[in-house]
């Protein structure tokens, strides 16, 4: 085995970023003693310090190989981990990743390991917040006839969110507008891009818009029975940090 140089990691906090990490472990003989997103992390005294850049072609190579010699699926479930936004994942990731390309598919069933079990925990809780939102999303219709969705997710799902409504309403021009991050995804009908908002930007329903959210909340306040209200079921089914963009949480008392 190659002697490797044990480094203090730094990347630009990209999921491409994090893949050229495996990279540099691989083709560049750098072993990562932590792995923190730029500057955030505090230099020990005896730890080097180095930062990998992001190489789109090196971490495409990655991702190909992550797929072929792992599984898709051992992908998916390090993408999904990386958008927890917790940088303590980035070790277990990458190790969970070496370990993969060590068993291959068989990486899953090694839930004695730690990186493992820290990888599905945290892919699991993405992707239980994407599955609650896909239904929990609320559009509105603005007087150019886009439809807008204000979201303010704890883990950043933008794509994977994106990913879906570009199949779900696919003949339909949408933004859907991550107020935590400042992000959007804007889909035209064909496409989408993922880009940065001006906090300044200034929305106009359509006159439908309103028409529309009165006969919800009218149908609402009918459907629901007040001597059968149980809030404590509510919560389990309905978190209270997603009701904020939901418009049947503002339209009605509760």
């Amino acid at each position: 085995m190659a002697y490797r140089r044990e480094l203090a990691v730094l990347f630009d906090n990209s999921f491409e970023g994090f893949l050229c990490i495996l990279f540099a472990y691989y083709y560049e003989d750098i072993l990562p003693l932590n792995i923190q997103a730029d500057q955030s992390y505090q230099l020990t005294l005896d730890a080097e310090e180095y930062y990998i850049a992001t190489d789109y072609d090196k971490a495409m190579r990655v991702e190909k190989g992550i797929k072929r010699k792992i599984s898709r699926q051992a992908f998916d479930n390090l993408y999904s981990a990386f958008l927890t936004e917790n940088e303590d994942i980035y070790m277990d990731m990458f190790r969970y990743a070496v370990l993969g390309f060590r068993v291959g598919e068989a990486v899953d069933s090694h839930l004695q390991e730690d990186c493992v079990l820290a990888v599905h925990k945290n892919a699991r809780y993405v992707g239980r917040e994407t599955h609650l939102l896909t239904g929990f999303c609320r559009f509105k219709e603005t007087d150019e006839h886009v439809f807008y969705c204000e979201i303010s997710p704890v883990n950043n799902v933008l794509h994977l969110l994106a990913e879906h409504f570009s199949e779900r309403m696919s003949n339909q021009a949408w933004v859907i507008h991550d107020k935590k991050r400042g992000i959007a995804a804007i889909f035209d009908g064909s496409k989408y891009i993922i880009g940065a908002v001006p906090t300044n930007v200034k929305l106009q329903y359509s006159d439908k818009e309103e028409a529309i959210q009165d006969l919800w909340k009218s149908f609402f306040d009918t459907l629901a029975i007040k001597e059968r209200r149980n809030k404590k079921l509510q919560r389990n089914f309905v978190p209270l940090y997603f009701r904020k963009w939901m418009l049947e949480f503002h339209l009605t008392k509760h």
